[in-house]
């Protein structure tokens, strides 16, 4: 089946005054925003300094002349793609520009981003999702609680910045935690500049917080979000998510799907498919439901704790458990030693907590599903009596 990297091959003679720019125009842009761009990509909001796509990925592939940085999120799909917009008539003119790329860790913030002049007075603001840092995953396990995490707050500051300095119309995106923090910064702008807002594109995105959802700012942009979301989404379920999302099909599994390579492509749009997977649904109501039962103290606590074992033994990256593996693991099992009894209890407690909420959920739904109409049963199972039939016939 055709995915994203099939639809860059097929548009390539097409200038956007052809083709106008759609959400995989959008969603090849996001992707590329992973990549370490740094000294690379100016970050100034200025298009006097601004550089073409084409002549950026010159400049990466002979900055990774000898081996890319061993980061999850240089992935070979990523560099094909780089590859081929570089070389496309479509997008190796798009200008980029504003990339900045923010990793604190005692603010625990992880904040990536960058802008792209597609055309005239036409931009994309896209934000980077969550990369290999735990600080990065952590900041992501906040949003449970926390009204504003800390990289919302750079998003937001970042888009009105950069909207200040370039004068024209906007579309803002991001994949997983980016897609939350295009949703948060479009909402947290003034009225005049969410005028210039014409879209607002969130791929397997987390929700924000329902002080967010009631807020007036995001009201007022509400019907220029478009959610986009795999069939078997759990990261896009997270927290309160905006209605009508759109479902599409993809060719991978489990949690695989959220990798938006997997999605696949029909007629230059992504592939509807009908509803969301039984899994994705049972899993979303666990997380809910577990996270209602909790303070934001008990919430923070367990979060703090966890990650913190990972820290604590120098695991700042995930790959950073490559090396030296069996030192960093029992380094990991001595911090744990460290933890005083009740915290051992708490992070035992919450644990358990968790997958007892997934149990109670997934049998509430068996349930359910029993006590449905004969003829339901008999629908579904006639895929099992079929299989028995042909072995029988063997």
């Amino acid at each position: 089946m055709a995915n994203l990297l099939n639809y860059i091959d097929d548009c390539q003679f097409d200038s956007f005054y052809d083709q106008p720019l759609n959400r995989l125009d959008i969603l090849a842009l996001t992707e590329i925003a992973y990549l370490p761009f740094d000294q690379l990509a100016p970050y100034a909001f200025s298009l006097a300094e601004a550089i073409r796509l084409d002549q950026l990925a010159v400049k990466f592939t002979q900055a990774f002349a000898d081996g890319y940085p061993p980061l999850l999120m240089v992935t070979k799909e990523r560099l094909k793609l780089l590859d081929k917009l570089s070389k496309s008539k479509r997008f190796k003119h798009i200008k980029v520009l504003g990339f900045v790329d923010d990793y604190d860790l005692d603010k625990q913030k992880q904040f990536a981003a960058l802008c792209y002049k597609v055309c005239r007075d036409t931009y994309l603001v896209s934000f980077r999702g969550t990369d290999d840092t735990i600080i990065g995953w952590k900041e992501d396990f906040h949003m449970t609680y926390m009204a504003e995490i800390p990289a919302q707050k750079s998003a937001s500051n970042y888009l009105s910045k950069l909207m200040d300095s370039l004068t024209g119309h906007f579309y803002i995106s991001g994949h997983s935690k980016g897609g939350n923090l295009a949703v948060y910064a479009s909402s947290q702008q003034t009225a005049d500049k969410q005028e210039h807002i014409l879209k607002v594109l969130a791929f397997d995105a987390p929700g924000v917080h329902r002080s967010i959802i009631e807020s007036d700012g995001f009201k007022a942009i509400e019907s220029r979000i478009e959610t986009i979301i795999p069939e078997n989404s759990i990261v896009g379920m997270m927290l309160e998510t905006p209605k009508g999302a759109h479902i599409v099909q993809s060719r991978a599994i489990g949690l695989l799907q959220h990798i938006t390579f997997s999605w696949e492509i029909e007629n230059h749009d992504f592939k509807p498919a009908e509803t969301l997977s039984g899994n994705s649904i049972q899993v979303d109501k666990t997380l809910k439901t577990w996270t209602a039962n909790l303070s934001d103290e008990e919430l923070k606590h367990f979060f703090d704790t966890f990650f913190g074992l990972f820290i604590e033994a120098g695991i700042h990256r995930f790959n950073d458990i490559t090396k030296d593996t069996l030192q960093k693991i029992q380094q990991l099992i001595a911090n744990s030693q460290h933890l005083t009894s009740q915290e051992r209890e708490m992070v035992d407690r919450l644990l358990l907590s968790l997958l007892d909420t997934r149990y109670q959920i997934w049998k509430e739904d068996l349930l359910q599903n029993l006590a449905k109409p004969q003829e339901k049963i008999e629908e579904w199972l006639k895929p099992f009596f079929a299989e028995k039939k042909e072995e029988a016939e063997l």
